[in-house]
């Protein structure tokens, strides 16, 4: 009983210490900068606190809430659930931290195609939704270990609907490659049209995405010629490409 009690006090001299702790002071210890993100300001604690005008690699997120989960620092390994909303975007899931080693677990994001900077303005003005759902990554070192979680997209089928076609949504999922995140997502048509988009992205800014469309429809290639797209080995091909970032500023 005295080992139980002597527990209970050290574990609530932590739970008080930790509530204390300023969110900024927390966030400057972490290597944010490297991974290109940046923020106004922050205020409260890690046991509650809001992190304002947060920006990664130049795309505007919004404002985070976080909070300590206080069971977490039992096992000396502090976990926090978040969740943000603005700029055209909104998500939520838990963060846990142990020595270079971060994991995210039960992410949940859905951002609007036109408030993400880094696309296209032909494709950001289609509209539609981009949506991550049972999301789980593991980062070390900065370098994405691994990663899973269900991708969808509507775009596809808004902008078929407009030109009078069908088409499925784009669906697909998170994986990690060589140290950086790697999307996968497919689509298709009732004539036999098909959409392929491979996406790579690093925790320091750099991307790389390509999309490969296959139809028969002339008026679809004249519109894909228009969009940026060349045709190789009879494919439609789209490529973008972005160079690091990181290192930002607070």
């Amino acid at each position: 009983m005295r080992i139980l009690l002597i527990l209970a006090a050290l574990i609530a001299l932590v739970w008080a210490g930790a509530s204390q702790v300023p969110l900024g002071f927390a966030l400057r210890q972490l290597p944010m900068n490297a991974m290109g993100v940046q923020w106004t300001q922050s205020e409260g604690t890690v046991w509650n606190g809001r992190i304002m005008g947060v920006y990664l690699n130049g795309q505007p997120v919004g404002d985070i809430d976080v909070s300590l989960r206080p069971l977490s620092l039992i096992t000396m390994r502090p976990e926090v659930a978040f969740q943000w909303g603005g700029a055209g975007g909104r998500g939520a899931g838990t963060l846990a931290m142990s020595d270079d080693i971060i994991e995210a677990n039960d992410l949940r994001i859905e951002q609007r195609i036109s408030a993400l900077e880094s696309l296209s303005p032909e494709v950001r003005a289609i509209g539609g939704v981009f949506r991550l759902t049972q999301g789980a990554v593991r980062i070390e070192g900065l370098r994405c270990t691994s990663a899973t979680g269900r991708l969808s997209s509507n775009t596809l089928s808004i902008a078929a609907e407009r030109f009078g076609r069908e088409f499925s949504e784009l669906s697909g999922s998170l994986d990690c490659e060589d140290g950086a995140f790697n999307i996968q997502m497919n689509g298709s048509g009732p004539t036999g049209d098909t959409i392929a988009i491979v996406a790579d992205a690093t925790l320091y800014g750099r991307s790389e995405i390509e999309v490969v469309a296959n139809t028969n429809d002339n008026e679809i290639e004249t519109l894909l010629a228009n969009a940026g797209f060349s045709r190789r080995n009879g494919v439609w091909t789209y490529t973008r490409e972005t160079s690091a970032i990181g290192q930002g500023a607070q």
